[in-house]
């Protein structure tokens, strides 16, 4: 028997944060601020539709670049958000965001080559760049810039492998929203070294003050600039696996290759579920918004008050990534003590960057109601001023 395995997939971790959900499972009483899952339920309107059109036949194949409803909404909600002039070409529906990720970078990569990105940053890219056959570059930044990318950083990590520039804004883990100076700092980086960008924006919605900004709005980047974003986030839609992909037709016509080799296409009834939530009413989507800006203020507040910890002011999405001087030597121990001490679990910082960045930093979700949340910021600071 051959037992060689392919070496794009044997040296990837499992992912921690999935790891401390399970050890979590030898505890009761458990508070969970670990998976960026939602914890509202997709609204009942939504899955209402999503049967009624199953149940009216749309049960069969959805063409590989996705339902032609959900395309011509998407279309239509896109063009509004930041006036580029999007066409059918330059849309593709995914199989959730990740499914996207996968995909450009498959479209792009060939063996050795590398994408750049700001940390910290989502720790699964790393997975996605290795099985293209490609290699993530993580770029220093610093708590106390508020983890804002240099323009001295970028350049010091570009060579002539470097393939794509990959921004997530607003961020995952840090919640920091790149303000429109970065952005012209980086599109002009990418446009100099004639890299692709690409720009994940899944957490676009869920910003608490003004909007997020998109790179493709600079001048030159529409066309070297592939936008993904998804259901999940947004909608509360994690489970029905639905996204998508903005580009231009240089790449999009290469990459729907990769989204039918892999899925053929996208869940219809998912597909069908996601248009309901873009066209319908949106109060309970803009409920959710409001409730983990709530929380995430209510975090940070709480965090910065306790010993030995500081945490920035998240600008969007769920997440903080507090610096915490009792994790500096070792945030994965840090996390895994918290848990069996308090019943708490985070996730350790280590994944989502490079140690000069990330060193001390754990990542919250703030995916609980704010009762639990509390509960979990006092179990917290107990265990800080006793352990401190």
């Amino acid at each position: 028997m051959n037992t060689t395995l392919s070496s794009h997939v044997t040296p990837l971790r499992f992912s921690v944060i999935r790891s401390m959900v399970e050890r979590a499972a030898a505890y009761d009483n458990v508070i969970s601020l670990s998976i960026g899952e939602p914890d509202f339920d997709t609204p009942a309107f939504v899955c209402e539709a999503a049967m009624k059109d199953a149940a009216g036949g749309f049960t069969h194949y959805a063409p590989s670049r996705g339902d032609g409803d959900l395309r011509a909404a998407l279309l239509r909600a896109e063009r509004a958000k930041h006036g580029l002039a999007w066409e059918q070409e330059n849309l593709l529906i995914t199989s959730g965001a990740m499914h996207g990720l996968l995909a450009v970078m498959r479209t792009l990569l060939d063996e050795g080559d590398e994408v750049i990105a700001p940390a910290p940053c989502f720790s699964d890219y790393q997975g996605h760049c290795a099985l293209a056959g490609g290699r993530l570059v993580q770029v220093p930044t610093s708590f106390d810039n508020g983890f804002m990318p240099t323009l001295e950083a970028m350049e010091a990590c570009v060579t002539d492998k470097t393939r794509a520039l990959l921004i997530n804004s607003p961020c995952n883990p840090s919640g920091v929203v790149f303000d429109a100076a970065t952005l012209d700092m980086l599109a002009e980086l990418a446009i100099r070294h004639d890299l692709v960008v690409i720009s994940d924006e899944v957490y676009d919605s869920i910003v608490f003050h003004g909007r997020a900004e998109s790179i493709a709005t600079r001048p030159g980047m529409f066309e070297r600039t592939v936008v993904l974003n998804s259901f999940s986030k947004t909608f509360a839609m994690t489970g029905w696996r639905v996204g998508y992909a903005l580009g231009p037709s240089w790449i999009m016509k290469e990459m729907v290759k990769v989204l039918s080799y892999s899925v053929a296409s996208t869940s219809t009834p998912s597909q069908r579920a996601a248009l309901a939530a873009l066209t319908g009413p949106q109060e309970a989507f803009r409920s959710f918004r409001e409730a983990y800006a709530r929380r995430t203020a209510l975090a940070a507040k709480r965090l910065n008050a306790m010993p030995g910890v500081r945490c920035l002011e998240p600008s969007g999405t769920f997440y903080l990534f507090p610096h915490i001087e009792a994790a500096e030597k070792d945030s994965l121990a840090f996390a895994i003590d918290l848990l069996d001490k308090a019943q708490v679990i985070v996730v350790p910082g280590f994944p989502f960057g490079p140690e000069e960045t990330v060193k001390g930093c754990i990542r919250i979700a703030c995916t609980v109601d704010e009762e639990k949340l509390s509960e979990a910021m006092d179990r917290m600071e107990a265990y800080l001023r006793k352990h401190a």
